[in-house]
C-alpha cells in the first residue's frame, strides 16, 4: 500500500495535464514521507462512457482514490490526503482553466485484517 486508481473522461485523454497525471500523483505520494515506494501501485483508466454534469460533450471529470494501510494518527493522513489534493489541483489548473472540469479525491484506509499482500519489491528495490 497505497494503491492509487485514476478515472479520467476520455474527452481529455490527449491534453498534457491528463498525460502527465499519474507521475503527479506518484511524485506526490513520494513526497508525503509516509508511502513506501515498494508499495505504491497506480492504475491510470480512461473512462470511455460517462455522463458529466448536465450531459454537454464538453464536460470532464478526473477522479482520484488512494487506499492506503492503516496505522497512521489522523493528524498524518490529514497531512498527506491535503498534500495530494494540492498537488493534483496545481497540476490540472491550467486544464481546469481552459475546460468544464470536475475534480475528485479520497483517500481511505483499509483495515489490516483485511489487507492481504504478497511482496517481494522491497527487497528488489534495495538491491539496486
Amino acid at each position: 500500500m497505497p494503491h492509487a486508481w485514476i478515472e479520467y473522461s476520455k474527452n481529455i485523454a490527449d491534453e498534457a495535464e491528463v498525460q502527465g497525471f499519474g507521475r503527479c500523483v506518484h511524485d506526490a505520494m513520494m513526497e508525503t514521507g509516509i508511502f513506501p515506494l515498494a508499495g505504491v501501485r497506480i492504475r491510470i483508466n480512461r473512462i470511455d462512457d460517462c455522463i458529466v454534469a448536465d450531459g454537454k460533450p464538453e464536460n470532464a471529470f478526473v477522479h482520484l482514490a488512494i487506499r492506503i494501510g492503516e496505522g497512521r494518527d489522523m493528524e498524518t493522513k490529514q497531512a498527506a490526503a491535503d498534500l495530494v489534493f494540492e498537488r493534483i489541483s496545481t497540476h490540472l489548473k491550467t486544464l481546469a482553466d481552459r475546460t468544464p472540469l470536475a475534480v475528485a479525491f479520497e483517500m481511505q484506509e483499509i483495515p489490516g485484517p483485511f489487507s492481504y499482500k504478497m511482496n517481494n519489491l522491497h527487497r528488489h528495490l534495495a538491491a539496486k
